[in-house]
């Protein structure tokens, strides 16, 4: 099917289905920055758990753009060939959704970390809810001045 017929005929429903991703994952990512020491916080974004749920959701855009509109064809591995596969709106919502699923397992992974260590880190939080990686960048260098850290590496050194 054509990008512009499922553009035209599907707008409202793409919105719907990216806002529904977005807002899916921001009630757990403001809570693990706001009110991180709470018990039932810390059960509930756990990494093994919600991000499991939104893969349903994942899984089911990919089933919708399998049957649906039918996957749009890559022609080869350049730059230009792949913006033009992404271009098409059920392809841009599937990779929409994995890269907001992943992050949240990311960050879940960090707050679990963090949490066992009593360490608050809402900016750290932050930067991998918008860019992934960099959160845990921050959090990576947050760690090596954590004074318990330092000393648990060299006691894995010396071993």
């Amino acid at each position: 099917m054509p990008v512009w017929v499922v553009e035209l005929f599907g707008n409202q429903q793409l919105n719907r289905a990216f806002w529904l991703v977005n807002g899916s994952v921001a009630p757990f990512w403001i809570l693990m920055m706001l009110i991180p020491d709470k018990k039932w916080v810390r059960r509930i974004c756990h990494p093994f758990f919600v991000p499991a749920l939104l893969s349903c959701f994942y899984l089911y855009l990919v089933y919708v753009l399998m049957t649906t509109t039918g996957v749009p064809p890559l022609a080869g591995l350049e730059v230009r060939a792949m913006r033009r596969f992404i271009d098409h709106p059920i392809v841009f919502l599937v990779i929409w959704a994995h890269y907001m699923t992943v992050d949240l397992f990311l960050g879940m992974t960090i707050y679990q970390h963090a949490a066992r260590r009593r360490l608050w880190i809402p900016g750290e939080l932050l930067l991998c809810w918008l860019f992934g990686p960099a959160g845990l960048v921050a959090y990576m260098i947050r760690l090596s001045f954590h004074r318990s850290t330092r000393i648990a590496i060299r006691r894995a050194i010396l071993k």
